[in-house]
């Protein structure tokens, strides 16, 4: 088996282990053995326990990441289009990879002080990598004041996050298609309130 081949089970046996249980509850021995891999092995592509961790979660992002943007719009200029289609790829990206959004969830969870700051640098650096593709080029003549764009895409962008959070907290356990109808329809609701309010008639 390709080297390649192997640390990818070292990764998929990790995401299970470490989505199912507390960093402190999950042993390499565990993961290893998951994945039929020596631990010397996992070693060799991880220099310890804590760093497995922290590039799972790197790579959750990237591959959400890659998610969203993959044949994103970037023709349609509208800036709220935009952070809508981001938000629903997003959400749509972790109700199809389960297993890597219930680490996510856990990872969010540790308050292990070396975890803590690694995870807010990447999660710091996964956002800014976002908005910045989504409000690259954007059509500001449609704003009726565009000398206020940073806090007008605040608020719209708190107002969203916000809206995704309660829907995952009622919604998320629904069936992935109706779940998804849901949310968009709640976040075209908000979205006909900001064109109409910071839009040109």
């Amino acid at each position: 088996m390709k080297g390649k081949d192997l640390k990818n089970d070292i990764v998929r046996a990790a995401y299970k282990a470490f989505a199912k249980a507390d960093y402190k509850q999950v042993s390499t021995n565990q993961i290893v053995q998951d994945a039929n891999v020596s631990k010397g092995l996992l070693f060799h592509y991880f220099k310890n326990k804590q760093t497995l961790y922290i590039s799972l979660y790197e790579m959750a992002w990237s591959l959400i990441h890659r998610d969203i943007f993959t044949d994103f719009p970037q023709a349609n200029h509208d800036a709220f289009d935009r952070l809508m289609e981001m938000i629903v790829r997003k959400t749509d990206s972790m109700i199809k990879h389960q297993t890597i959004t219930a680490f996510i969830k856990r990872v969010h969870m540790n308050t292990m002080p070396d975890i803590v700051k690694a995870r807010t640098q990447i999660y710091q650096s996964f956002q800014q990598r976002n908005y910045k593709r989504v409000f690259d080029q954007i059509d500001k003549s449609l704003f009726k004041d565009d000398q206020h764009l940073d806090e007008i895409f605040k608020v719209v962008t708190w107002t969203f996050n916000k809206i995704t959070h309660d829907w995952e907290r009622n919604h998320a356990k629904k069936e992935p298609s109706d779940a998804l109808k849901i949310l968009k329809s709640e976040l075209e609701h908000y979205l006909v309130f900001f064109k109409t309010y910071f839009y040109k008639a």
